[in-house]
């Protein structure tokens, strides 16, 4: 399903396209009713038949609609065209953290306030059993007035629900997958959600992930089996306690992370007490021209990819045993 600028979907005037990654195009139209500017999402033509992708978008305004938070993505309908399922939420106009991060390391006060923000809607989602599963930089916005949003829920699912991901498929984005989930473990709870955001974190503190590399599997042995390089080695103006968050929230173990969103974000408002004399937030230039083509598309890999992944990383996959062990 695509749609033209003018042209009107149901009661929504088409204004132009958004994003378009392979799991829904994503439009940015105005609802004649109301005058109101929404985002309007849908599946792409030939994958609105994959019931995998069909089940995502359905699990996602499921999850989105049982969710009210300010740091969360505002859900507004799910209806019907031509026998097609789409959702319409807020439309934010503002940049994302990857796109804002591409300058490089956002300013102490900035780079805190927008993750302790995150953490505040991811709370919400995991009081109700929802994990996130597929946190990036493309799925957090964050307007002039500093004021972050969470989206991207179509990897989301209750903590206890084992059967939307297939067995021998890794999915999300390798830069920003906890071990946990490398590893395919099929029952995830929220603190894989806390090493991405801890990822997040690292990545507004320095202008860089913690592990990048030119293919995926280099990107899936290191989170299983690497360190991270502390931030401070990366952005010398890390403070000792900004350092120890960040690697206690990329801790291999979970049980090693902090225990919970709360926890999370409580350390990082005791370090951000201290960073007050930081500038209030100035938002970075929008991207003068968004090209869609260059913004990071989420990956999926699939099961020879995996098997590939532990055959070169078994020594890796071992180490990550022990320690957890």
């Amino acid at each position: 399903m695509t749609f033209t600028v003018n042209q009107v979907i149901g009661n929504y005037e088409c204004l132009g396209l958004i994003d378009k990654p392979k799991t829904g195009l994503t439009y940015k139209v105005r609802n004649l009713a109301t005058g109101e500017i929404e985002s309007l999402r849908a599946l792409p033509g030939a994958t609105s038949r994959d019931p995998e992708l069909a089940e995502r978008l359905l699990r996602e305004i499921r999850v989105q609609a049982r969710l009210s938070h300010p740091n969360i993505l505002e859900f507004h309908d799910a209806f019907e065209i031509d026998g097609r399922l789409v959702m319409t939420t807020e439309f934010v106009d503002a940049p994302t953290l990857a796109e804002l991060c591409r300058a490089g390391a956002l300013p102490l006060r900035d780079a805190i306030g927008a993750i302790i923000q995150v953490l505040d809607g991811l709370e919400q989602a995991h009081t109700l059993g929802i994990v996130h599963r597929g946190i990036t930089a493309d799925h957090v916005t964050l307007t002039r007035d500093g004021v972050a949003k969470l989206s991207g829920f179509d990897l989301a699912k209750p903590a206890s629900d084992t059967n939307l991901t297939r067995m021998g498929t890794v999915a999300g984005d390798p830069r920003y997958l906890a071990p946990e989930q490398v590893m395919g473990q099929v029952t995830l709870d929220g603190r894989s959600d806390l090493y991405s955001v801890g990822v997040l974190l690292y990545q507004t503190l320095t202008g860089k992930l913690p592990f990048d590399a030119k293919n995926d599997i280099d990107v899936l042995a290191a989170q299983v089996s690497s360190e991270p390089l502390p931030p401070s080695k990366v952005n010398p103006t890390m403070s000792p306690e900004l350092d120890q968050i960040v690697l206690t929230a990329l801790m291999k173990d979970p049980n090693k992370r902090f225990a919970s969103a709360k926890e999370f974000r409580a350390a990082l408002a005791a370090v951000g007490a201290v960073v007050r004399s930081e500038p209030t937030f100035v938002s970075r230039p929008d991207p003068v021209s968004l090209n869609l083509d260059m913004r990071h598309k989420p990956r999926r890999l699939t099961l020879p990819v995996v098997f590939g992944l532990v055959a070169l990383a078994i020594g890796a996959i071992a180490l990550a045993w022990f320690a957890i062990h």
